[in-house]
């Protein structure tokens, strides 16, 4: 997926999934993000290629990767198209959440902060259950004595 070439217009066209969704990602503050607006947080790839055909139009350079994930970047802007196909399969499935999770810390589609905060509500959980609702008071013994 980190391996990029820039591409001609020939080659993107040929990259370019008309018939697929790509989800929306914007770089601001130096971090990957979603749009806050659902209609714009993902395109059809012949959006994706009107984005990026007139990307030479603002002096904006092309990036492909090897899993399909195109970057549009300029001097003041960068946008990232990932296929819907490689964003379930590598970034996380946490609401809200665009962390990469394919990095051996995730757990179930979950990137790492998402998956260690779902463990915690699952630990959480469990101190709540019936098993350790209640601890022994000092007058119960711990092991009840056998009948014989």
């Amino acid at each position: 997926m980190f391996r990029s070439t820039i591409a001609t217009a020939a080659g993107l066209r040929a990259e370019i999934d008309f018939e697929s969704e790509y989800v929306l990602h914007v770089r601001e503050d130096g971090v990957w993000t979603r749009p806050k607006n659902a209609e714009h947080r993902a395109l059809h790839g012949i959006d994706v290629w009107h984005a990026i055909r007139r990307s030479p139009h603002y002096g904006a350079n092309v990036h492909v990767f090897e899993s399909g994930v195109l970057i549009l970047a300029s001097s003041t802007a960068a946008l990232r198209f990932i296929p819907a196909g490689t964003y379930e399969e590598y970034f996380c499935s946490g609401e809200d959440c665009d962390d990469y999770s394919a990095d051996g810390e995730g757990w179930e589609g979950l990137c790492g902060n998402c998956a260690d905060r779902a463990y915690a509500v699952e630990c959480a959980g469990e101190e709540d259950s019936d098993l350790n609702a209640a601890p022994l008071t000092p007058s119960q013994p711990a092991v009840l004595p056998t009948t014989s």
